[in-house]
């Protein structure tokens, strides 16, 4: 299973870490089944280039590894 969920509405993008210190948290996304921020569907792809979703932060923002851009403008990540 993917580290990172990405909303899949195009003006909210937030991006979901499946992972905390290290330790994967299985069944997130059977809990949060939507977005917290719009109620949207998760992806597990970039939605840019459509490649498995890689996320790094920067300045506490998230980026796409593979495009190394925000996914969207006021793109979040918890």
């Amino acid at each position: 299973m993917e580290r990172f969920l990405i909303c899949k509405n195009p003006k909210c993008r937030f991006v979901l870490d499946r992972y905390i210190d290290g330790k994967s948290l299985d069944g997130a996304h059977l809990i949060l089944t939507k977005c917290p921020a719009c109620g949207e569907t998760w992806s597990t792809t970039c939605p840019s280039c459509a490649r498995a979703l890689a996320v790094k932060m920067v300045d506490g923002l998230p980026h796409s590894v593979c495009c190394d851009r925000r996914p969207a403008a006021n793109a979040r990540a918890a």
